[in-house]
């Protein structure tokens, strides 16, 4: 099965995300796929295919990370691209006051390195919105990119760390929750 760690979003903060992705696509300065709103989250570890034992192991891992941590509040904001500004191919929600959810992964990345994963990009805490297919106007992209640069998307507690499952479709990636790891409170 395809699977990735992650960290869910509040519907709140959902909310204001599907606005700036509608917001974003009014332009039509690119074509996008956004990522559909129930399925907004951030990734602390992208696995791709594991297998249930593999899976067994993770979610052991998971429980003893997870009770390490506290339940704490962290805020979205802003807009931002990868890998740059000239070439966009991801655009992404940024989140504040992540040392706690940097430290997760961090334990996520190292654990699983004993089971043979391979090493993750340097993690950088944040909601992917959508994926850029091609880009029309360059500039009327980069003005409403600007415009969302420090939009306020609001604050969510992080209460715990899921391992999901990705069965994806013609219509796009559907997730489900395989086990959940409530932090401390």
């Amino acid at each position: 099965m395809r699977a990735f760690i992650a960290i869910d979003i509040s519907d709140s903060v959902r909310e204001k995300l599907v606005q700036a992705q509608d917001k974003i696509a009014r332009t039509k300065a690119a074509k996008i796929k956004f990522v559909e709103p129930e399925n907004l989250h951030i990734t602390l570890k992208f696995l791709g295919e594991i297998t249930g034992e593999q899976a067994e192991e993770i979610k052991e891992i998971l429980q003893k990370i997870a009770a390490k941590y506290k339940k704490h509040d962290v805020r979205v904001k802003g807009i931002g691209v990868f890998p740059n500004p000239n070439y966009i191919r991801v655009i992404w929600a940024g989140v504040e006051g992540d040392e706690i959810i940097k430290s997760i992964a961090s334990d996520i990345e190292r654990e699983l390195r004993k089971l043979g994963f391979k090493k993750d990009k340097d993690f950088v805490a944040h909601v992917t919105i959508g994926r850029v297919k091609f880009v029309k106007d360059k500039l009327e992209l980069a003005v409403v990119l600007k415009e969302l640069a420090n939009e306020d998307f609001g604050i969510f507690r992080v209460d715990a760390i899921e391992l999901k499952k990705s069965t994806l479709t013609p219509k796009g990636p559907i997730y489900e929750t395989l086990a959940r790891f409530e932090l401390r409170d």
